[in-house]
C-alpha cells in the first residue's frame, strides 16, 4: 500500500486501526497509540483496544452559576464568584441577595445546587 492509501485512512477512519493487519489507533490529533495505551486527555480518557478507540465521556452538571468558568486543570466548570443568578436585562445577583432594578422589580437569588438560576423577580404589590 502506497503512503498516500495509509493518509487517506488515517483521514477516513481517524480513530481506527492505521492497516488492516495492524491495531494501532490515531487520534483526531494525528497522536498514534499502540494497542493497551492510553490518551493523555484526563477530560475525555482514551484507550486502544485491537485498532479501536474506547473512550469515557465525562458529564458535567449544570454549576448552580451564570458566569461558570473551566478552570485549568478541570474538565468541568465550576462557579468561580459563588452561585448567582441572572437578572432581568443581563445583570448577576449573588445567591441569597435581593435587588430592586431602576423599574421598582424586586428580584432575589435563591441559591440551588444546580442547574440554570434565574432570579425570582416581581413588581411590589400596591396597596
Amino acid at each position: 500500500m502506497s503512503s498516500a492509501g495509509i493518509v487517506g485512512l488515517i483521514l477516513l477512519a481517524a480513530t481506527f486501526c492505521l492497516a488492516q493487519n495492524e491495531r494501532n489507533c490515531v487520534l483526531s490529533t494525528g497522536e498514534v497509540l499502540r494497542d493497551g495505551e492510553r490518551s493523555g486527555n484526563s477530560c475525555a480518557p482514551c484507550r486502544c483496544v485491537h485498532g479501536f478507540l474506547q473512550c469515557v465521556s465525562i458529564r458535567c452538571g449544570q454549576p448552580p452559576c451564570m458566569d461558570s468558568a473551566i478552570l485549568p486543570g478541570q474538565c468541568c466548570p465550576t462557579c468561580p464568584n459563588g452561585p448567582n443568578c441572572a437578572l432581568p436585562g443581563g445583570g448577576i445577583l449573588a445567591a441569597g441577595r435581593s435587588t430592586t432594578l431602576s423599574d421598582g422589580l424586586i428580584c432575589r437569588c435563591s441559591a440551588r445546587p444546580y442547574g440554570l438560576t434565574l432570579a425570582n423577580c416581581r413588581f411590589p404589590r400596591q396597596g
